[in-house]
């Protein structure tokens, strides 16, 4: 690997990483918020930002761990949410495929925004593809880990109550529901995932309907997926 190379990367693909710097502020801040108020510590919510990436399904943990930690549950959970980041590898094979040493930190910190910035960006010229790329996976890394971290050390400042903040991240998915909704070819997908989910929700109860809504709505998807 060439260093000067690498630099150079990452300064072509900071500008198109600041859009995901900027949306990612407050959602970070408030989930390290949350995190210390679950009482982890700073280096503990940049431990399991670092380790457990994977944005959606870090938020959706924080009611999990103040409940009881469950490791089944969890890695269970983890694959079914995430399972869209196999489909994310299929259209980025031919642009990670001379990666080298560089695809397995490629694959591991592959999530949404990286993604959407990967099949997007015009890549300036001179700089190789797989320091550009490396540069976008690295620096949205960053961004999520420590304004998790400078978000828990703000959690620890805090002396008024926070109840109701963890309300914030509801709301985020909310919107993007309604971003989903915006498009008339997502909504029977919309509808699909609603009734399946509230279903569950009667069938199961409200502590164990998640986890096989999940399933059902994987299944329905798989078996129209010519047509969802």
């Amino acid at each position: 690997m060439n260093i000067k190379n690498m630099i150079k990367g990452i300064k072509a693909a900071f500008p198109f990483t600041l859009p995901v710097f900027f949306g990612w502020i407050f959602v970070a801040l408030t989930y390290g918020v949350l995190m210390s108020s679950l009482g982890y510590s700073a280096w503990w919510t940049m431990l399991f930002s670092a380790v457990c990436y994977c944005g959606s399904m870090q938020i959706a943990a924080i009611p999990m761990m103040s409940a009881g930690f469950d490791p089944a549950q969890m890695l269970l959970m983890s694959y079914l949410v995430n399972f869209r980041h196999a489909f994310y590898g299929i259209p980025l094979i031919s642009k990670y495929k001379n990666a080298g040493a560089l695809k397995p930190f490629l694959v591991y910190t592959l999530a949404d925004e990286p993604f959407s910035i990967a099949v997007s960006a015009d890549k300036p010229e001179g700089v190789e593809d797989k320091y550009f790329y490396f540069g976008i996976h690295l620096l949205t890394f960053l961004y999520w880990v420590v304004l998790s971290g400078l978000g828990s050390v703000i959690g620890g400042m805090i002396t008024f109550d926070t109840t109701g903040l963890d309300f914030a991240l509801t709301a985020m998915f909310v919107v993007l529901f309604l971003q989903q909704w915006k498009q008339k070819q997502n909504r029977p997908a919309c509808v699909i995932g609603i009734a399946v989910t509230l279903l569950c929700r009667v069938i199961f109860g409200t502590s164990m309907f998640l986890i096989p809504a999940l399933l059902v709505i994987l299944l329905i998807f798989w078996i129209g997926r010519d047509r969802l």
